[in-house]
């Protein structure tokens, strides 16, 4: 007799006609029958699994939603989860409550005749069981007998047990207590299958726990929230019940930036593939632009024959092109300073190569900022650019200009303050002593950018040329130190925010390995700026990075995290408590990205946790379409990079 007519006929009152019914029943057990069941008094062998059934035996005096949210999201094992409510008949729930809250003043006046310090206990219980009693007199509630069974399954029975001591270690940090369901192994089946039927709170009453309705409902993993955005992309399904989550970054009230971080090979690089991918194909206006230092975007760009430039070379990039900003933008930002921005930004820019030059990595000194800043904003004054915004249209100056300038200071620093464009104090005879020497030492490190030296391709005026392209691939790959990457990310960031401003299309700006962005306090200030106003020209910045630690290292570094409106953090075995904290997510959060998956082609998914500002926080299972996979993780790049996501949808 089939497994599923056995069931039927034992635990249910349907009447299973053999001629008629069977047939049906066949193709169900077919399906999703095992092909065998061995039972053992703490196991079942079902067909090339085990599995063993844990109960639910007490709970704690609130549920929250989403409170087995432990159970269903848990990333490290198979378990499942039934959940059997039987509604209490409303009169006999009102008189039961009744007779408990007499008992409970019977216990109540005897305590308070002896001096009990307990009575406060006692209290608090007599006022909860006369809320309750409200709440079913009105009819607001009702009452249930509740029964939950967990059955786990692993491919040994070795396995088994110890992923059952595992969830019950978990369960009870939230003040559940489970036990196994020894020696009634086809009880425990039964109770944990849709056959919908709790054979053992039929001879266990200890199974069942009474509960209102509020409580019940909070049980069940469809109580856990969702996002679906109708004009966002897809970033996964809810790790515990399936449905999407579909968010839009550019709806965001506070800024549209995000901000990526897992360990290596648990697949953050194509998983902001795949988003991106989904963010184009979503709105083909919207423009993409990659920088990449070790060509984790690459497969992704010739997919989509984005525009290629190699950074380096002969290529020429400005560190001090500014553009003008659109008047819309300024209209709407009564407080937007673009010259000050972009001073701040060349003033990182040198922050960084200075600290590059210097074997011992201090940099700049306060001295030499404050002449080297001077210099800067001589060679904007000369080029007719001032605070005014009509001006940014002009030509801008460049490194060599700035080169150039020290020269006439280092020359004769009262003629050079005397003729300047900018308004400059005059200086004491000491301080013009000083600041010729100072100008002079700085003019000598800035050497390499002139000539045939290291970087002279920063020189010059820019020839790099991002208009009119959807998809852009700036490719870092010729940088080798990792001050030199820092440097040219810093550069390459400066220029895409000057295009940003350029156009009224969405532009997004993914950054691979951008912890190298993080190595300076100084460097982070600019960046901290740009990162902050970039909404002001809808612009997206996507920041991929391997440790969640990177954002942590400044103040500064630690002010990105905290503008990213949203993070998209998978596999983080390392995620300290601190940072646990300051990120904002409850212990259960961490411990899932502590376990989470990286994903493969064979598993289908990876785990990530998607935190979306001013919405929630969303355990999700990363998939793409086989189409998909294609074009972000293509078969030939496997050597070369992590496989986040799998081929199709999974359940």
């Amino acid at each position: 007799m089939p497994l599923i007519k056995t069931l039927l006929d034992r635990f249910t009152s349907i009447d299973v006609d053999d001629d008629q019914t069977l047939d049906e029943s066949d193709a169900h057990a077919q399906n999703v029958g095992p092909a065998s069941i061995r039972l053992e008094s703490d196991a079942t062998r079902s067909g090339d699994q085990w599995v063993k059934t844990l109960m639910i035996t007490d709970w704690p005096d609130t549920a929250n939603p989403g409170h087995l949210d432990t159970i269903t999201t848990h990333p490290s094992a198979d378990v499942g989860l039934s959940i059997h409510a039987e509604p209490r008949e409303t009169e006999q729930a009102i008189t039961q409550v009744e007779n408990a809250i007499r008992d409970l003043q019977t216990v109540h006046r005897g305590k308070q005749e002896n001096g009990d310090p307990s009575i406060g206990l006692t209290e608090r219980r007599i006022s909860d069981h006369e809320d309750v009693l409200t709440q079913l007199t009105d009819e607001s509630q009702s009452i249930f007998d509740v029964s939950a069974y967990l059955p786990v399954r692993g491919e040994s029975k070795e396995q088994v047990e110890k992923r059952c001591q595992r969830i019950r270690a978990e369960l009870e940090k939230q003040q559940l207590t489970v036990r196994s369901v020894d020696y009634d192994q086809s009880d425990g089946l039964v109770s944990a299958s849709p056959v919908a039927k709790d054979t053992i709170s039929e001879w266990l009453p200890s199974a069942t726990t009474p509960m209102l309705g509020s409580a019940l409902g909070a049980l069940f993993p469809f109580s856990a929230s969702t996002l679906i955005e109708e004009s966002g992309v897809l970033y996964g399904y809810h790790a515990t019940t399936d449905a999407p989550v579909v968010v839009d970054r550019f709806q965001r009230p506070n800024g549209y930036n995000v901000l990526a971080a897992a360990q290596v090979g648990s697949g953050k690089s194509v998983t902001a593939k795949l988003l991106n991918l989904r963010e184009i194909a979503n709105d083909s206006e919207t423009i993409l632009i990659m920088v990449d230092p070790l060509e984790g975007f690459r497969s992704l760009a010739d997919e989509l024959s984005a525009e290629h430039i190699i950074v380096g070379g002969r290529q020429q990039i400005n560190p001090l092109e500014i553009e003008a900003t659109p008047q819309h933008v300024l209209e709407r930002t009564s407080k937007l300073n673009p010259y000050g921005q972009r001073v701040s930004s060349v003033m990182g820019f040198f922050t960084t190569y200075f600290g590059h030059i210097d074997s011992a990595g201090s940099g700049l000194d306060k001295e030499e900022r404050a002449i080297l800043g001077d210099a800067v904003h001589e060679a904007y004054r000369r080029q007719g650019i001032t605070t005014d915004p009509a001006t940014h249209s002009n030509g801008s100056p460049t490194v060599i200009d700035v080169f150039e300038i020290l020269g006439e200071m280092a020359e004769d620093v009262d003629a050079f303050v005397a003729n300047a464009e900018s308004d400059l104090t005059e200086v004491t005879a000491t301080e013009s002593e000083k600041w010729g020497e100072l100008a002079a030492n700085l003019r000598i490190s800035m050497r390499p950018f002139t000539g045939d030296g290291e970087f002279d391709n920063l020189a010059g005026s820019s020839d790099i040329d991002l208009e009119g392209e959807t998809v852009s691939y700036l490719d870092l790959q010729q940088g080798e130190a990792d001050q030199e990457i820092a440097l040219m990310l810093q550069v390459l960031f400066d220029t895409v925010y000057e295009r940003a401003k350029q156009t009224d299309k969405r532009v997004i700006l993914a950054i691979d390995e951008a912890h190298y962005l993080m190595q300076s306090e100084g460097s982070l200030d600019w960046l901290e700026r740009a990162y902050r106003h970039s909404r002001h020209h809808d612009l997206s910045v996507h920041l991929v990075t391997q440790e969640i630690s990177d954002f942590f290292v400044h103040e500064k570094a630690e002010v990105l995290a905290n503008e990213s409106s949203i993070k998209l953090l998978q596999k983080l075995p390392g995620l300290s408590e601190e940072h646990r904290k300051k990120l904002g997510l409850s212990a259960r959060e961490a411990q899932f990205l502590r376990d989470a998956k990286p994903g493969t082609r064979e598993r289908g998914y990876s785990h990530a946790l998607v935190c979306v500002q001013d919405k929630g926080r969303y355990p999700v299972k990363v998939t793409a379409l086989p189409e998909e996979m294609e074009i972000v993780d293509p078969p030939e790049d496997e050597p070369n990079d992590e496989s986040a996501v799998g081929s199709g949808v999974t359940v």
